[in-house]
């Protein structure tokens, strides 16, 4: 009997009119924007000043997925299939846990006092965290010491919504993955580079020296000028949860130029 009440309560909160002298309000401009990450928790917050709650009600993509009424103590999961990782907590504000893409979309909290019906929107996106930020070189070595390197930077999935930027000195230089550098033996100073990878949830970070690079190898060749053979480097940083390492392998041009990965357990 209970439930078919608040099934009752729910229905009419959602389809019915406030009646004469009762307001509808939408309480933001724009959606308030969250981020979440894959496999993990996220909350929605909700803040309210309206006093003599009759019920409030979640819904994703304009379908309930809880129902709060009166009494907290009969909180109602209304969509079965998130019923074990939806959570109410603080003030009726939504928890959801294990985050799947299918949870990302638009949520609304719409609360009813015995006057009013107020709404809040919000817009989840749901990313995975950046891993395995890979930085690989194509250097090219002439006699003279001088050398012109070609970079890119990349990480594991490339559907993670990753951006990169390009850094010397704290200074960012270019806003892409890609990036060539000319060096000479005359610029004495160490000059280290930086790749950042970023998106909404996470950022990793790569640096090295340019002159190791270009001072790897000795080259030889016929003329000051003249190109030595190339080398290609990938440079790998491998992430774990719990740890971070670095590796370097040198591939001579020769051979297939592979990207490689070490992969580490959980």
């Amino acid at each position: 009997m209970l439930k078919s009440m608040i099934w009752l309560l729910q229905s009419l909160s959602l389809l019915s009119g406030l009646g004469p002298g009762n307001t509808v309000s939408q309480t933001q401009a724009l959606p308030l924007r969250v981020d979440g990450v894959l496999g993990e928790s996220v909350t929605l917050p909700l803040k309210f000043s309206a006093k003599e709650i009759q019920s409030i009600t979640w819904l994703h993509n304009g379908a309930s997925i809880i129902f709060i009424p009166k009494d907290p103590a009969h909180i109602q999961v209304t969509d079965p299939t998130r019923k074990d990782r939806l959570k109410v907590i603080q003030s009726s504000s939504l928890q959801i846990n294990n985050l799947t893409m299918a949870d990302s979309g638009p949520y609304r909290a719409q609360i009813t006092t015995t006057t009013s019906r107020e709404m809040y929107e919000y817009n989840l996106s749901i990313f995975r965290r950046l891993r395995n930020l890979q930085v690989a070189n194509h250097t090219q070595l002439f006699e003279n010491g001088s050398c012109e390197i070609q970079l890119t930077c990349s990480v594991e999935n490339p559907n993670d919504n990753a951006s990169f930027r390009w850094q010397v000195a704290g200074n960012t230089i270019l806003e892409e993955a890609n990036l060539t550098i000319s060096w000479e033996p005359k610029n004495s100073s160490e000059v280290t580079y930086t790749c950042i990878a970023k998106n909404p949830v996470s950022n990793l970070s790569f640096s090295f020296s340019v002159q190791s690079l270009c001072k790897a190898e000795t080259p030889r060749g016929d003329s000051g000028n003249e190109p030595a053979s190339p080398e290609n480097t990938v440079y790998a940083q491998v992430t774990h949860p719990n740890t971070t390492y670095d590796f370097a392998k040198k591939v001579k041009a020769k051979e297939p130029f592979l990207p490689w990965m070490v992969w580490l357990s959980g």
